[in-house]
């Protein structure tokens, strides 16, 4: 298959994950109309405006106009003389010369210098591929961080209400005395932290929201509200089936294929120093009348026609270069084999996380949640009651807070888990408009 061919691919495939990824956004904003707080507004301004992407863009143009200068013939060289003492001939005097020489590298030379280009822009379009999705991931654990901060703020305000409840509970039942003072200050105590965690959160919010404005390649201090929803992404395919789609669109790999590639150029352009390269010319000179004489090419211009040509006979440093290029060849291989099992490797931890995420949400959903409400609740009518005492109150109560926000937290890891598997694989793995 011909570099320029597979060039050709590696600009579409880049142009692919981008129309996949602004496609994405503009379908799941179809279905988030009117949140501009939406995880595909944040993709499609990333993917307009981050400035990492917009350097691998301009990197990845320059490359492919490197590839029109590479496999060119040098310009041909012209050379005028005029002899300030004319040189003095049978046929009159030589009073200058018009030369005109053209190098010309040994066959296919030319087109080896072409594909090494070739596979250079390869390599960059590569790795644009491997930025493109690396910053999409970058932007989707962003917004996922972000919006388990807004849910943790809302579960830590439901919380607070919740305290303030319970204190005037207290306060009534001690005001009757039905409850000692010792109630209302554990409750007030419970409380106070409750706010406290409410203000660090608060204050969590001005890094993450510079950090996306970054991404977003937006003014660090733009404000951005919290989403109120995390989103419930699940993967639609099965692990063996995310590895094959991993080792055969990830970008890294690629790059490591292109590497190979090139190298095996290099050598066979090195196997072409063994031969000359050559130098054709003409050349004319202008001649005078014969002042003596009158011969019959009196004032006739000759012409030269000349070939130079390299010797190579000092091969052992051809020899050098050809062990060279042979020990890239075998370093790119290493190189690809490296990549593949680090990704194989990568894949599988982020699969572990994913399937510990999901372990641990049908363990507080279906299980913990259910059974500590219901818990919360016999607390609150016992202490009302007097059957239960305030400890048991806020034993519950705190029960409810950690689980509520233990399973926001592997929401939130279930998702950043399919975000790095999508960036690994280089292609979208789950829905990610389905928010709540």
């Amino acid at each position: 298959m011909h570099v320029y061919y597979l060039l050709e691919k590696m600009k579409k495939k880049t142009q692919i994950i981008s129309l996949t990824l602004i496609l994405f956004a503009a379908l799941a904003g179809s279905c988030l109309a009117g949140q501009s707080t939406s995880l595909p507004a944040y993709l499609e301004q990333a993917l307009t405006a981050n400035d990492t992407l917009l350097a691998a863009r301009a990197e990845f143009r320059a490359s492919t106009e490197k590839v029109r200068q590479a496999g060119v013939l040098p310009d041909p060289k012209l050379a005028v003389q005029y002899y300030l003492v004319p040189v003095e001939t049978r046929t009159g005097p030589q009073e200058g010369s018009v030369g005109l020489s053209q190098s010309l590298p040994w066959f296919n030379k030319l087109s080896l210098l072409r594909e090494l280009s070739d596979h250079d822009a390869a390599i960059i379009g590569a790795k644009l591929a491997a930025v493109e999705l690396d910053v999409a991931r970058q932007v989707k654990e962003a917004y996922v961080e972000y919006g388990f901060l807004g849910r943790s703020q809302q579960t830590i305000s439901d919380n607070v209400e919740l305290l303030r409840y319970l204190e005037g509970v207290a306060r009534s039942r001690y005001a009757g005395g039905k409850a000692t003072y010792f109630d209302v200050l554990k409750i007030q105590i419970e409380l106070a932290k409750s706010e406290e965690k409410a203000q660090s959160l608060t204050d969590q919010a001005g890094p993450l929201r510079v950090h996306i404005n970054n991404l977003l390649g937006s003014e660090s201090e733009r404000s951005r509200a919290l989403p109120g929803s995390l989103p419930q992404v699940v993967l639609g395919q099965d692990e063996e089936e995310i590895l094959s789609l991993a080792l055969s669109n990830a970008p890294l790999l690629h790059e490591a294929q292109q590497r190979i590639a090139r190298a095996r150029a290099g050598r066979e352009l090195a196997e072409k120093d063994f031969y000359p390269d050559f130098n054709v010319s003409v050349k004319t000179i202008f001649t005078g009348s014969a002042e003596f004489g009158n011969p019959s090419d009196s004032g006739r211009d000759p012409v030269i026609a000349g070939l130079t040509m390299n010797l190579p006979i000092f091969r052992d440093r051809r020899h050098g270069k050809i062990a060279e290029k042979e020990a890239a060849i075998s370093s790119a291989q290493s190189f690809k084999q490296q990549q593949m099992r680090m990704l194989s490797n990568k894949i599988e931890q982020d699969l572990y996380v994913y399937r510990e995420a999901k372990r641990r949400i049908a363990l507080y959903r279906d299980d913990l949640l259910p059974k500590v409400t219901q818990q919360l609740e016999v607390a609150v009518n016992g202490f009302q009651g007097g059957e239960s005492s305030i400890l048991e109150l806020i034993d519950a109560e705190k029960s409810l807070l950690d689980f509520r926000l233990a399973e926001s937290r592997a929401v939130a890891d279930r998702a950043l888990a399919v975000a790095r598997l999508e960036a690994r694989s280089g292609v979208t793995l789950a829905n990610w408009g389905n928010e709540k």
